[in-house]
């Protein structure tokens, strides 16, 4: 995803556009047929007669229902160049994850030690690191890019629409070679969005490569995970993440977040 979220078939929807006369009513048929790595913008152009509101809840609905999906970013968008090779995320990928020290283990203690325990056996947990300045974006301007890692496309869509809405660009990733595509990328992501459950990457491990790379260690980086023990969030915050949020959340609350680690507010 770069500007708008760009959906794709999945293997259902296209066996609903060849079956006669299929499950789906004609009005979301003929929006289906339509859909060939579309955003929202193009589908408007494609269907002016259609309110933006209606669009998005008949687009919803193909989601849910399991007929299209957020199209991978290879598809969504051009091959990013080829990063120098010191700064290459796939060098990163398997290497040695170092160690938090006793100190960064006591400050994420100290830091948790906070908040009051949950009726389960956890914590709902929303600590985030404030930046006391603002930091620009990576690329120049005035635009700021969060990458979402997570392999959950139904959270993805909706954190992803919400920060759009507030004027951030996305992009998305759940395995291992679209990570490290994403990370590839120039400019890199002003923030980085992401669950410690991955489809093929330990996530802690991930958190702790991203803080071993020369642009990502200064990056911020916001968990979101269903992961409420003690030690989940503690090892989290040993390291290196800049803010822990437990699943489920309301996405304008990692909206008020990812600005206040971006020193926005």
């Amino acid at each position: 995803m770069a500007n708008e979220i760009t959906y794709a078939k999945t293997a259902a929807g296209k066996a609903e556009i060849a079956a006669k006369p299929g499950k789906l009513p004609p009005g979301l048929k003929t929006l289906l047929g339509l859909i060939e790595n579309s955003t929202v913008a193009q589908l408007q152009g494609k269907l002016p007669q259609v309110e933006v509101d209606k669009l998005n809840a008949a687009l919803d609905r193909l989601f849910v229902d399991g007929y299209i999906e957020i199209a991978p970013a290879a598809a969504a968008a051009a091959a990013p160049a080829t990063p120098d090779a010191g700064l290459d995320f796939a060098q990163f990928i398997n290497r040695p994850v170092k160690v938090p020290t006793i100190q960064q283990i006591q400050k994420a203690e100290a830091t948790l030690s906070g908040i009051r325990p949950s009726k389960k056996a956890g914590y709902y947990v929303h600590i985030i690191n404030r930046s006391d300045k603002r930091i620009a974006p990576q690329g120049g301007g005035d635009k700021y890019t969060v990458l979402i890692i997570d392999a959950d496309q139904a959270n993805v869509l909706v954190v992803a629409r919400a920060l759009m809405l507030a004027k951030f660009e996305t992009r998305a990733a759940a395995r291992q070679d679209e990570i490290i595509e994403q990370l590839n990328k120039q400019p890199a992501a002003d923030v980085i969005a992401m669950d410690m459950v991955l489809p093929d990457v330990i996530g802690l491990e991930l958190l702790g490569r991203l803080r071993d790379h020369p642009i990502y260690k200064s990056v911020p980086i916001i968990v979101m995970t269903a992961k409420v023990e003690h030690d989940d969030v503690v090892a989290a915050l040993a390291y290196g993440a800049s803010g822990y949020m437990t699943k489920p959340f309301k996405p304008e609350v990692l909206v008020d977040s990812v600005s206040a680690t971006l020193g926005l507010g």
